[in-house]
């Protein structure tokens, strides 16, 4: 099997995708996380919303549920919904009944991500990814799902569902090329690093300061650490489409220290699988299979030590949200449409776990509440999906401020530990 020099590395155009925008000296301590979409828009009663009356629907079989502080829609045919609770309630905080403010599906992605519908806006995993602390070879590892990168474009690796990126690091990729590439002996290979390295040095050194410099420097940083993210490429192997095979690669990357942050999504298709316009008993498979992945990548994170606590769970912060809700009837197809009240999960570190932030209605809409106890107030605020970012941002310890817009967001100190 043949593997990539630095020189093919560089040659087939990664290197500059591999450095975070900011480099600092010391991450100890420093927070991860880890993202799972769910694209389409889940159903809330499913799970989230146990809310039994007259004006909202639930699947065959369903029932109020209580487990781990919580309680829940639950049901037989989705025993590890259970589990999850049982096992991890306490490690985790519900956000329940928070707004996002469009119900077309691009829209609402964007503003779960971002906070807001523009354009140029980072997302909150490229936001935390640029912020790492320590130099990592993939800041943000993007497995699938959404990401909107902009001004921290350089934080994040795709990987890929079908493992380019591993192809591509061990060399397999020079395999499938259309395009000639000729043996190049070791002695010659050393000479031709040697020239481009001192011809980079040369450039780096006189170029103004501004984008060239950074530009530079951000080579510079890909040629020293290409060799690392060889090391690495069956680490970075996607195995199964299935959640819990994808979502393990981010994991394997956070645990190694390669990696701040992670995203991949679960559910695809057209718009995503969670788009139930008609057979709403999709969503009772999904979340089965959901949260059955959950366990599985939960129980890896806690048995994992961390590089600066006990266990990586203790370091890694886990978002679990989709881009909107579902309406609480269903309509003549048997599915339902798509709803601007939704709800996300966050489990592990810093989270005041065994927690429920917000409250549902009984036409299945949010309360406004205090942010600083989470529980309803006359005097509160709807939550909108920049409230959960600053939260987030609050968490990786970067200024919400500097970010989002106070009138479209602030912390919900009610999720904080």
């Amino acid at each position: 099997m043949p593997r990539l020099s630095r020189r093919h590395f560089l040659a087939l155009g990664t290197a500059g995708l591999l450095l975070p925008r900011r480099v600092f000296a010391d991450g100890a301590g420093e927070r991860k996380f880890l993202f799972v979409f769910c694209p389409g828009g889940w159903d809330q009663a499913v799970v989230f919303a146990p809310i039994f009356n007259d004006t909202t629907d639930h699947l065959d079989g369903d029932e109020p549920g209580t487990g781990g502080g919580f309680t829940f829609t639950d049901s037989p045919a989705r025993p590890s919904v259970r589990a999850f609770f049982e096992s991890w309630g306490p490690r985790t905080c519900l956000v329940d009944g928070y707004q996002v403010p469009s119900v077309a599906h691009d829209v609402c992605t964007r503003w779960t991500m971002t906070g807001t519908a523009n354009d140029g806006t980072d997302d909150w995993a490229s936001i935390v990814a640029g912020h790492t602390t320590v130099p990592r070879v993939m800041p943000n590892v993007h497995i699938s799902g959404p990401i909107y990168p902009h001004a921290y474009v350089d934080a994040s690796v795709r990987v890929g569902l079908a493992s380019q990126l591993a192809t591509l690091v061990d060399g397999t990729a020079l395999l499938t090329s259309d395009q000639p590439v000729p043996y190049v002996p070791p002695d010659r290979d050393a000479l031709e690093e040697a020239f481009v390295r001192a011809r980079l040095d040369a450039w780096t050194a006189r170029a103004p300061s501004g984008m060239p410099a950074r530009v530079g420097a951000a080579e510079q940083l890909a040629m020293d650490r290409s060799t690392s993210l060889i090391d690495v490429a069956d680490e970075l192997r996607v195995t199964g489409q299935d959640l819990y095979s994808t979502a393990s690669v981010a994991v394997r990357a956070l645990a190694r220290g390669l990696a701040r942050t992670g995203v991949v999504a679960f559910g695809s298709g057209g718009n995503g699988a969670w788009d139930t316009h008609s057979g709403n008993d999709y969503q009772g498979v999904l979340s089965e299979n959901l949260f059955g992945a959950l366990n599985r990548l939960l129980g890896d994170l806690a048995s994992a030590p961390g590089e600066s606590q006990p266990t990586l769970l203790d370091e890694t912060t886990v978002v679990v949200l989709s881009e909107m809700g579902r309406t609480p009837q269903n309509n003549a197809a048997g599915g339902k449409d798509h709803w601007t009240w939704t709800s996300a999960m966050l489990i592990g570190s810093g989270v005041a776990g065994g927690t429920r932030v917000g409250r549902w209605t009984e036409q299945l809409t949010g309360e406004a509440i205090d942010l600083s106890t989470g529980e309803p107030s006359a005097s509160g605020v709807t939550m909108l999906p920049g409230h959960l970012g600053a939260t987030l941002l609050k968490l990786a310890d970067v200024d919400p401020e500097e970010f989002i817009d106070p009138a479209l967001g602030t912390t919900i100190d009610a999720v904080l530990a």
